[in-house]
């Protein structure tokens, strides 16, 4: 049984950082990923929870609920969650997960969201901390262990075709320079135009700025023609994985296959940095037969793995009122379609849709 004395709530970014770097947690962990990620008066915090059987490790961001005096919790867009190393029951997790909640019922937190980690596989434990688990959709990684040939020969055979006509057309793909993340920026924000994405998919400068200055450890990727930037991608990288982050692309260049030769080159990257494995993401669907999914899993797939969310309510009486309020106020809100409901996006319009709507 520990004492109360062992358990600490984190905020110093050294402090914070110190903890990651001991147990070689994966990039998502550090503090400079919330730094990116937190929104106007979002707070990073990180509870760490040792122990003589193991330790637990679980930073989140605390989000005030607006028009109230509460908050709710939430890792942030990627990967994250409660992560546990050692040996632990399920009682001793009962137990940690108790002395949580005591103290979101003290701060008036009132809802908890994570996004587990699909390549730490902290959903299996994760499934006895949140009150809900349920795994949302299949996302593609690649094991970096052979040699890049060998890694090569598993795309399929329209992969390769599409990976030989870039090259034919003269598409190359190099490093970008810091000054060139605002390329990309432009290039993310036609994309996003042109699949008529979420307000929530759309970044200001400020965002594209982290990974330029190097705030986050990152690579940029740029297909280059002519002499002109026709694609690029964003990937994180940590101490054992590489993360397809963010991808761009000019729609008048497709037709060059630039992505393939990109993410080609990206895989190529990743294996000569010495990462163990490259996750590309999911798709845009949870179906197992989305195209950007397959589009991915062209590239190859020894390693299937899946992107899950846990939820908690954890206090009942005060969401209740909350979605009693937003219900009234708007009608047309389904229950369960999004968590937590107080928070379904009211207008799912882009920016740029917002001024031609």
């Amino acid at each position: 049984m520990m004492s109360l004395s062992d358990e600490r709530l984190i905020r110093d970014p050294r402090e914070w950082d110190a903890l990651v770097a001991t147990y070689q947690l994966d990039c998502y962990y550090e503090h400079a990923y919330f730094e990116l990620a937190k929104g106007p008066d979002e707070i990073p915090e990180l509870f760490y929870y040792p122990t003589e059987f193991g330790t637990l490790i679980y930073p989140y961001l605390r989000r005030p609920i607006p028009g109230t005096r509460f908050e709710d919790i939430t890792t942030p867009y990627g990967y994250g969650g409660p992560y546990f190393m050692g040996i632990w029951s399920l009682d001793q997790i009962r137990e940690a997960r108790a002395r949580f909640e005591q103290y979101c019922r003290e701060t008036g937190i009132v809802t908890e969201t994570v996004r587990f980690h699909p390549l730490l596989h902290n959903q299996e434990l994760g499934q006895h901390w949140c009150h809900q688990t349920d795994i949302l959709q299949p996302t593609v990684t690649l094991e970096l262990t052979d040699p890049f040939e060998t890694i090569e020969g598993g795309f399929s055979q329209m992969t390769r075709r599409n990976i030989r006509k870039a090259r034919r057309e003269g598409v190359t793909i190099r490093l970008g320079r810091p000054e060139e993340y605002y390329d990309f920026a432009r290039l993310y924000q036609m994309t996003m135009d042109k699949h008529q994405a979420d307000a929530r998919y759309y970044f200001d400068q400020t965002y594209f700025d982290h990974f330029a200055e190097g705030r986050i450890k990152n690579v940029l990727l740029l297909a280059e023609q002519a002499g002109r930037i026709i694609a690029g991608c964003i990937v994180l990288t940590g101490r054992q994985f590489a993360h397809y982050h963010l991808g761009a692309s000019d729609p008048a260049y497709l037709s060059l296959r630039p992505n393939h030769l990109l993410f080609a080159e990206m895989i190529r990257w990743a294996k000569q940095a010495g990462l163990q494995a490259l996750h590309l993401g999911g798709g845009t669907t949870r179906s197992d037969a989305d195209s950007l999914l397959a589009y991915k899993r062209s590239f190859g797939e020894a390693n299937r793995t899946f992107f899950g969310l846990g939820t908690s309510i954890l206090d009942p009486t005060i969401y209740d009122r909350l979605a009693r309020q937003i219900k009234q106020q708007h009608p047309e809100i389904e229950t369960g379609q999004w968590f937590p409901i107080y928070r379904t996006p009211l207008r799912q319009l882009s920016p740029r849709r917002e001024e031609t709507s």
